[in-house]
């Protein structure tokens, strides 16, 4: 009894030390997409992330708004992986802007921003505690997936939206407010659906 207390403890305490679940307000709908607002090419290509996403299909249930993930997306995982930037447990920005520089790097409008992007996400997540703490598998078959590579992947999309280009950026009240969710420390991946139109 006294061994599970302190097993039962020890999750309780990597739970409570993970990224914080996004408020329940993040999941409220909006008018617009983020690619509404700002077509961002994909920092990986298609081909591997195809591969990640046979290799890991999504889990048939998601946690509730506001509870914390008991580990990071296993997609994304294996597709920095599979570039090289990510590599026991720790981001490899040089393999990171290798791989970037014929996706995203390769576009005129959003080249330049990808080397700083990725260097001060890269620093953000590899020093924040809550992004290395052990995940626990959602499945028995497999080991539990990293919170780094999704907490670093998310971080360049919200740092390429907040200085979207003007070229590629449509300006609207809508789309600043997307802006204003990503501020209150909203996911950039739940601006990606689009809620009812009120």
């Amino acid at each position: 009894m006294l061994s599970f207390v302190f097993v039962a403890s020890i999750i309780v305490g990597l739970v409570s030390s993970q990224p914080p679940a996004p408020d329940a307000s993040c999941f409220q709908p909006t008018a617009v997409t983020a690619e509404d607002c700002c077509k961002i090419p994909k920092p990986i290509d298609n081909a591997i992330m195809e591969k990640c996403r046979a290799e890991n299909p999504k889990p048939g249930q998601m946690p509730a708004p506001g509870v914390p993930r008991t580990e990071g997306c296993c997609i994304v995982q294996c597709a920095m992986m599979e570039t090289g930037g990510f590599v026991n447990n720790a981001l490899n920005t040089d393999a990171i802007k290798r791989s970037m520089a014929s996706t995203l790097g390769a576009d005129p409008n959003f080249g330049s921003l990808v080397n700083g992007a990725v260097d001060t996400c890269a620093r953000q997540i590899q020093n924040d505690p809550a992004y290395s703490v052990a995940p626990i598998s959602s499945s028995p078959d497999r080991a539990g997936c990293s919170f780094i590579p999704q907490g670093f992947v998310n971080c360049l999309y919200t740092a390429l939206f907040k200085s979207c280009p003007a070229a590629t950026w449509t300006e609207s009240s809508d789309c600043q407010a997307l802006k204003t969710k990503l501020d209150s420390g909203c996911p950039f991946f739940l601006l990606m659906g689009r809620g009812p139109r009120n």
